[in-house]
């Protein structure tokens, strides 16, 4: 799914308007007689059950709510709409639509009675901010969003919840928690990280006229990592393919007392399709792998470790250990130029105090406290803007950073792209141990270095959410039954279902 951040998506509208003689009037027209019709659809019982109240603030996105009012009053809809904010700050094309509104028969209610009418109200619409608010709510405002959230009634938010910042997903202090956000256009990168999904609730993206090549060129930048994208990504092994054609991947890893990390990693890179599967570490990792006659074992000190064609793919750092022998095999692997390397874990932490620079194909996997490390900013500002932080440490590094969090981001400096699965269930010792086996099992069998850290990150996080859903409790997945599921998601997936 193509995403936008602010100043694109206000760039789509100005270029809509400029170019294609698409005013805001006719915009706003639009967006308001689409989002009343998809109200309808959507939440048909409720409204014919009690009045529906549109809230409405005094810029466009108010004047998008009035539409919507208007056209759901000629639908025969009890509506009703109640106007924040002073008269005089109220936009005139807003103003305008208020008066068309209430011409039409849509009651007005005093901003003063809004918590009591919100006790009897059906459903209500969102539409006291759009998608530029750059400060934090205050006032009445406040106020009103608050009672909003203080109510069991559905909530329907038209472009964004009021509140939230669309670029990075945080609250600006008040923001409503919506049950559904209808979009309009293309969605906005903050619906999908931080607090985003919470506020957001269900998306829905509506076309309002804006033309397409318009919106392909600005909107170029972002995506959200879906079913449909990962479908098409996952690696297909046609028949009369052998083990060779598929790859071989190196785990590099497994220092005493740490050895299930390698294991672990070896497994996620067996599961997605690699040809062959070897478990290196500075010790003899061949007890590790007594019960795991599928894993193949090298140390790093094997003079025929880098022998042609002995690896397509290698994933460095789990329980590997931070010491000089890490630090030297990295060093060894850029003046080498091994193109398709994951670094993870103990890698990661070699790599931030050294002086070792990444290959542009090679792929960095941090939690925030790990890119905390090697950026030296703050894990809370990190967590205070995903993409950005992802996208400035890929631009730092001259490499790919895979962000790791809800919700993980994926950058490469100019590309950036948020996947759209996993839950708090992956907060565990060893989950992304797995991670990086799965993204080395892929770039094993030649897949490019992006869309490998996209789909292995996708697909790790639908197997937390496969996990949940099938009733277990979150707290309890264990990294091994992420393994374990990878043959029945990965069929799933493949066939377009639901985990």
């Amino acid at each position: 799914m193509r995403l936008a951040t602010v100043a694109e998506a206000k760039r789509i509208d100005s270029r809509s308007q400029a170019e294609f003689g698409l005013t805001a009037e006719i915009l706003m027209e639009a967006a308001g007689s689409l989002a009343a019709r998809e109200i309808v659809q959507s939440y048909f019982s409720e409204i014919k059950r009690g009045p529906v109240l549109v809230v409405c603030g005094p810029g466009h996105n108010g004047g998008d709510g009035l539409v919507v009012a208007r056209h759901l009053k000629s639908s025969g809809v009890d509506v009703h709409v109640t106007m924040l904010g002073p008269t005089e700050k109220r936009a005139k094309l807003t103003a305008l639509q208020l008066k068309r509104a209430l011409d039409s028969g849509v009651a007005e209610i005093e901003p003063q009675v809004l918590s009591p009418f919100l006790d009897r109200a059906a459903l209500v619409v969102d539409a006291i901010f759009g998608i530029g608010l750059d400060r934090d709510v205050e006032g009445a405002f406040a106020s009103a969003i608050e009672a909003l959230n203080s109510v069991r009634t559905p909530v329907v938010s038209l472009d964004t919840p009021s509140g939230l910042d669309c670029d990075r997903g945080v609250v600006l202090a008040h923001a409503v928690r919506a049950d559904f956000t209808i979009t309009f256009g293309v969605a906005k990168r903050g619906f999908f990280v931080s607090e985003g999904p919470k506020h957001a609730g269900r998306v829905r993206i509506l076309p309002i006229g804006f033309p397409v090549d318009v919106v392909k060129r600005e909107a170029a930048s972002h995506k959200l990592i879906d079913g449909r994208i990962a479908r098409r990504l996952l690696p297909k092994h046609v028949s009369g393919s052998n083990k060779s054609a598929h790859g071989r991947a190196g785990l590099v890893g497994g220092s005493r007392g740490m050895s299930g990390a390698l294991l672990l990693a070896a497994h996620g890179a067996n599961r997605v399709g690699a040809g062959y599967v070897v478990a290196v570490s500075h010790e003899d990792p061949r007890e590790l792998v007594i019960d795991s006659p599928e894993i193949l074992t090298l140390k790093t000190d094997d003079p025929k470790l880098f022998d042609k064609g002995r690896f397509t793919a290698l994933g460095v750092g789990p329980g590997l250990g931070i010491t000089e022998k890490t630090e030297a095999f990295i060093s060894d692997l850029a003046e080498r130029k091994f193109a398709s390397v994951v670094l993870d874990a103990d890698a990661l932490t070699v790599l931030a105090k050294s002086d070792v620079r990444p290959l542009r194909s090679w792929i960095l996997t941090p939690h925030a406290g790990e890119l905390a490390r090697l950026t030296g900013m703050k894990a809370a500002a990190i967590e205070a803007d995903r993409f950005e932080s992802a996208q400035g440490a890929a631009r730092k590094f001259g490499c790919i950073v895979l962000l790791k969090g809800f919700r993980t981001v994926v950058s490469d400096g100019v590309r950036t792209a948020v996947v759209g699965s996993g839950n708090a269930a992956l907060a565990k010792a060893g989950s992304g141990d797995v991670l990086t086996g799965m993204i080395t099992g892929l770039l094993a069998q030649g897949m490019k270095p992006f869309a490998a850290a996209c789909l292995g990150a996708y697909v790790h996080g639908r197997l937390a959410d496969m996990w949940v859903k099938s009733g277990r409790d979150l707290i309890s997945l264990e990294p091994s039954d992420l393994t374990e599921a990878l043959p029945i998601l990965i069929r799933r997936i493949r066939e377009g279902g639901d985990a």
